[in-house]
């Protein structure tokens, strides 16, 4: 579940475009690793706490490299809701044993549950902050758990999920907060906590960085400071993308539309729902879906027909629709509009 949270005024990204007969093409992972044809990748790593200047832990874990290749070889959804990159439960294993590990050294410290939660992050605060241009050549690159691990870091997003889920799996309460340019994690408020907080169905969940070794409960980096920001719990639910194709058929528009679920629970009850736009948010000759359900991980074809109105200045707006609201939608260029050309 997700809720944009206005802290000054900010307009959250548009749609991507979609041509009007085309699938966007899938994001897929680059092409080779140095760890191919092994069984196991063997990881060990180090991280220390500002209370403590002289002493630094360890942590070696051996992550199977099928596991690895699963996780890398697997599409990266078009949603904001980074939550699905922490659905699956085939790391478990490997954070359920960083977290018994970071979970001995506390209660062995003594440390309060105050530090205890700056303890845990600057595990992942202190891995090698990287770019999605630099490590893959995509502009955005969404990672797993167990690639953060074996690529030892990556960018905002792929620290604030492996924390939220390593979190989520020693009992913290946490969400993921979507800024519009970054992304950090919120943690839910206990003692001392003090700061920069967002309050999600009723709860205040404080703000924390996750890249660099300086994030403190509260603290929000200059830049982004006063920034809406979208929550995202870690709660098992689905997670809907959608592609479609289409050509004109005489006076129809013959459309099908490929809705998929990437979350972890299934989805039922949902429609799509296309039609022409007609401005100020109506649209011409509107035609929906009988209701589907699509289990976790699953896809399922729709095919629809509409009738083609007669003006050229508008565009296909589709939608997948569940209790009535939008929860994944498209849009097409203007009819009447020439593609543009790439230019050299």
């Amino acid at each position: 579940m997700s809720l944009l949270l206005m802290m000054t005024g900010c307009t959250p990204a548009a749609p991507a475009l979609l041509p009007a007969s085309q699938e966007p093409a899938a994001t897929i992972p680059p092409a080779s690793h140095p760890w191919a044809g092994t069984e196991f990748i063997e990881k060990t790593f180090e991280w220390s706490h500002w209370q403590y200047d002289d002493v630094s832990w360890t942590w070696s874990a051996r992550i199977p490299t099928a596991l690895y290749e699963d996780y890398r070889s697997r599409p990266r959804p078009t949603t904001g809701d980074y939550a699905v990159y922490a659905a699956d439960d085939g790391d478990h294993e490997i954070l359920a044993d960083l977290a018994a590990t970071l979970q001995r050294i506390i209660d062995q410290l003594g440390i309060d549950e105050y530090e205890r939660v700056h303890f845990i992050a600057n595990f992942v605060q202190q891995l090698e902050y990287t770019t999605d241009m630099d490590t893959t050549g995509f502009d955005d690159y969404g990672r797993y758990p167990v690639e953060t691990l074996v690529e030892d870091g990556g960018d905002c997003e792929d620290t604030a999920i492996l924390l939220g889920k390593l979190m989520d799996a020693m009992g913290y309460d946490v969400v993921l907060v979507r800024l519009p340019e970054h992304m950090a994690l919120g943690v839910r408020e206990a003692n001392k906590f003090v700061g920069t907080y967002y309050e999600y169905e009723g709860v205040k969940y404080f703000y924390l960085e996750t890249t660099g070794e300086a994030g403190r409960i509260g603290m929000v980096p200059e830049e982004y400071k006063g920034q809406a920001a979208y929550i995202y719990d870690f709660s098992p639910r689905a997670i809907v993308t959608h592609t479609w194709s289409g050509q004109r058929v005489d006076a129809t528009y013959q459309m099908l539309v490929t809705v998929t679920n990437h979350g972890a629970a299934e989805l039922r009850d949902c429609t799509v729902r296309a039609g022409f736009d007609a401005g100020n948010e109506q649209m011409w000759n509107a035609v929906q879906s009988e209701p589907f359900s699509i289990a976790s991980g699953e896809s399922t074809d729709i095919a629809l027909t509409l009738d083609i109105p007669n003006y050229p200045h508008t565009r296909l707006l589709v939608f997948v629709v569940h209790e009535g609201f939008a929860i994944d939608k498209s849009l097409s260029r203007w009819f009447d509009e020439e593609p543009v050309e790439e230019q050299s």
